[in-house]
């Protein structure tokens, strides 16, 4: 009833703006943008997969000597997958739950760990890889959030891993060679960056990595907000992609900021000029049982049909939600250049993409859509030199102390001494990323950041000053 009732409420909002609002046409200069180029069209499970690839890699060459990358510029992604293709498929497959102990043991040895951003379902990961009929380790280890790839000598072997839970498996079949091979070319060409383990040098208990110092600054990354350089053209292509129908079959409003609504049987678009893309179809019948796998699927098709989103979009979070007795689920999607995660400044949009899907059904769609402008092969780099994570955290170490004691709800003296390190081992995650301030429509530089994921809360310090720009 509340979905019947929301969807009058928003047809009449329509139809009073058509009375109320005189039409206006606004022509803005500017070239035919990439949202509507001709592209090849992904294959959902192409799509997916790229979705839920990890957002972090930690190559470990020998005990002390590590490093941490966020863009797979040597491909160790793919390599992996096609072993794990194989792992999560086979029907000869042995695997074990281990300690936490000998994890930290296997730990110090070579191999490759792939971080995800968030907690990734193992069914939908060999899914998405076109595992026909994945195997009982999805039973036994539902969710991951990292896989550890052994690179050393002897048989090779992957651990799913989920907080303290970590499954070791592996198959006679498997083969790491070529994955091998890449680490010792890393290892010998020596252009990166060396990391330490926080647990090792300062005795916290969660596996996070700091480098020892920053050799290699990011590259300069310019965005522009793209809807509010489209003409009516480009508008009105954009709805018959939405609606897959003609502009003469679809109803129009322009609001006097230049923001567009498009109106096409009980479905609507509005593309405002902050550059969110709003779209909404209200459910025409019950889902009573809701279903992952199809529910992502169709995302995907969605996401590809409708705007063409480019690699580097990642999923980030999954909700299940209800509405009027229909159950479905909450997809929040966020987006990678070069590798870097980027962070919003706009707390009013929050997400670059969120999307309801009710298994074959897209109830609403939001995308802020800003693309990367002067794309170069040859980025220009930011010449100055970046600080390590160590240095951010040690400058603002009063500034997260503070911060600390609100969140534990505690004084100074109440935790002592020892109130740096109690800080440290709080941190829950030290990610490089890219803040975006979203105070401009055109040629809006990124900022290179530090992020510090502790007390329930997310910061931003700026990778060059140290100092915050965001929090959440």
């Amino acid at each position: 009833m509340r979905e019947r009732v929301k969807t009058i409420l928003l047809f009449s909002l329509v139809l009073l703006g058509i009375f109320l609002t005189q039409k206006l046409w606004i022509q803005l200069p500017g070239n035919i943008f990439t949202i509507f180029e001709s592209k090849e069209k992904l294959s959902s499970s192409y799509l997916l997969s790229d979705m839920i690839a990890p957002n972090k890699y930690l190559l470990k060459f020998n005990k002390g000597k590590y490093t941490l990358v966020y863009e797979d510029k040597y491909k160790l992604w793919d390599n992996a997958m096609t072993c794990l293709k194989v792992l999560l498929g086979s029907d000869k497959i042995k695997f074990e739950e281990i300690t936490k102990e000998e994890y930290l043991k296997y730990q110090e040895q070579r191999s490759l760990v792939c971080y995800f951003p968030e907690m990734v379902n193992t069914y939908i990961l060999a899914k998405a890889w076109d595992v026909n009929s994945p195997n009982n380790i999805v039973d036994t280890i539902p969710n991951i959030t990292d896989i550890y790839i052994f690179l050393g000598n002897g048989d090779p072997f992957f651990i799913f891993s989920l907080g303290d839970k970590h499954v070791k498996a592996y198959d006679n079949e498997l083969d790491t060679k070529i994955l091998k091979n890449k680490l010792t070319s890393i290892e010998d060409y020596e252009n990166f960056d060396y990391y330490y383990s926080m647990r090792e040098v300062q005795g916290t208990q969660k596996d996070i990595y700091i480098p020892y110092e920053i050799k290699n600054s990011l590259p300069v990354v310019y965005v522009t907000n793209e809807i509010a350089f489209l003409d009516r053209t480009e508008k009105d292509l954009l709805a018959e992609e939405f609606f897959s129908t003609n502009i003469e079959n679809i109803q129009e409003i322009v609001e006097a900021n230049g923001s567009s609504i498009y109106v096409y049987e009980n479905r609507f678009l509005k593309l405002s000029m902050n550059g969110l893309l709003e779209y909404y179809h209200p459910l025409e019948e019950k889902v009573t049982e809701r279903n992952l796998y199809i529910s992502l699927s169709n995302a995907a098709d969605f996401i590809n049909e409708k705007t063409k989103a480019e690699k580097g979009m990642y999923l980030a979070k999954v909700e299940g939600i209800e509405s009027e007795e229909s159950f479905g689920y909450r997809f929040t999607f966020r987006y990678r250049i070069r590798g870097i995660p980027i962070i919003l400044g706009n707390k009013e949009v929050g997400e670059y993409i969120q999307m309801e899907v009710f298994n074959n059904h897209i109830r609403s769609y939001k995308h802020f859509i800003r693309r990367e402008t002067d794309i170069n092969l040859n980025p220009i780099v930011d010449g100055r030199k970046m600080l390590t994570s160590y240095d951010v955290i040690d400058q603002n170490a009063e500034f997260l102390v503070e911060r600390y004691l609100e969140s534990k709800n505690m004084t100074r003296e109440e935790v002592g001494e020892e109130i740096i390190q109690e800080v440290t081992s709080s941190i829950e995650d030290i990610t490089l990323a890219y803040y975006d301030p979203c105070l401009k429509d055109k040629g809006e530089k990124l900022i290179g950041v530090w992020t510090i994921r502790f007390g329930g809360k997310l910061y931003a310090f700026d990778a060059y000053t140290g100092t915050l720009v965001f929090e959440r």
